[in-house]
């Protein structure tokens, strides 16, 4: 069935978190920024409230870029005004207007450089658009890499995404007027990323070409014999053989 979820910004004006909760919501994605410029005044009020409710709050940045400098330019902007609240979901680039009108590469590039970016800093990058923006305008093939959120108001997406903007004029207790409605359908997102931990699944240890240490066994095998080999070090064995 997916998480249900909504995403606010000042819009949505006082929120009463503690209905919100109560009415089934478990994330909420909440505007930081626009630009380079637009800090959203009821960003740190809505995550402290989402917060201590009980639900999972993201950030997004509303993009206006147009180049790489341009997205490297709001991204700086965006991560120090995120880096101010605790955050359990993701860090979103909203990118839905090509206010630049450049070439879709253009865009695609200037997007992934703000993810990469967001990425730099720790933190879990995922990508908004709306279903016809995201395949008309956008590379897909360029954002594989980034958890991806689709807005369509339809009764069906019609696509893969992480997560789905299905309405905007839903209603929700403890917010007046409407607001978007959102179901996640992967499981474990979050805000920052393991770096650490990540890489060192993902490695395979080289075999060592150093020479044995001086606790291994040195056995000596003779035509015709048999033997078994006894674990003394479970961390690592070396089978050394002089026929």
């Amino acid at each position: 069935m997916g998480i249900k979820g909504i995403d606010v910004s000042h819009w949505q004006g006082n929120i009463n978190w503690k209905k919100v909760a109560g009415d089934g919501i478990k994330f909420a994605l909440i505007k930081a920024t626009e630009g380079t410029t637009l800090k959203d005044n009821k960003f740190e009020t809505n995550v402290s409230g989402a917060n201590a409710a009980g639900i999972k709050t993201g950030a997004y940045h509303f993009a206006r870029f147009g180049s790489k400098s341009e997205a490297l330019a709001e991204a700086k902007f965006f991560l120090p005004v995120a880096n101010k609240v605790r955050l359990t979901y993701p860090l979103v680039l909203d990118l839905e207007v090509n206010q630049r009108n450049v070439s879709k590469s253009v865009l695609t590039d200037a997007a992934v450089a703000f993810l990469r970016e967001v990425e730099k800093a720790g933190y879990f990058a995922m990508i908004y658009s709306g279903k016809s923006f995201l395949e008309n305008c956008l590379d897909e093939s360029k954002l594989k890499p980034f958890a991806l959120w689709v807005a369509r108001y339809s009764s069906k997406l019609g696509r893969d995404a992480d997560i789905w903007q299905y309405s905007d004029c839903g209603r929700v207790a403890g917010i007046s007027g409407n607001v978007d409605m959102n179901i996640c359908y992967r499981d474990g997102l979050r805000a920052q990323v393991s770096v650490k931990t990540e890489k060192a699944a993902a490695t395979v240890k080289p075999v060592s070409n150093k020479k044995p240490v001086k606790t291994e066994t040195v056995y000596t095998v003779k035509k015709g014999m048999h033997f078994q080999l006894s674990r003394r070090n479970t961390t690592r064995l070396s089978k050394l053989f002089r026929v």
